[in-house]
């Protein structure tokens, strides 16, 4: 007797599958939503804004006639040589003139 595993059999492994594409579609689903509330939120603001466990979220449209993109920026609160500062990580996204992306970060301490 020996304790080699079976194969799957092919009920079992279509079950797998439609387990799989069930869930991948769920998802698929759920970032579509996503998707369209922040590009409504963006075309009807110009921007979003939120905050989550001390830090700050804005991300806004860049719309000139020499670029076009999205910018992202992430910024929460350090303490730099006994001052208190807050450091900001900014990211570019720009399809126009050509796709580029940049990231910068700096802090702005009182």
């Amino acid at each position: 007797m020996t304790d080699s595993p079976q194969p799957a059999t092919p009920s079992k492994t279509r079950e797998r599958l439609k387990w799989l594409a069930s869930i991948l579609l769920a998802l698929m689903i759920v970032c579509c939503g996503c998707g369209f509330f922040i590009t409504t939120g963006l075309v009807a603001r110009g921007e979003l804004t939120t905050s989550a466990l001390g830090t700050d979220f804005r991300l806004w449209t860049i719309t000139n006639p020499q670029q076009a993109g999205v910018g992202f920026q992430r910024s929460f609160g350090v303490q730099r040589d006994g001052r208190s500062c807050t450091h900001f990580d900014v990211t570019f996204i720009l399809w126009k003139p050509n796709l580029s992306i940049d990231n910068t970060a700096y802090d702005n301490c009182e």
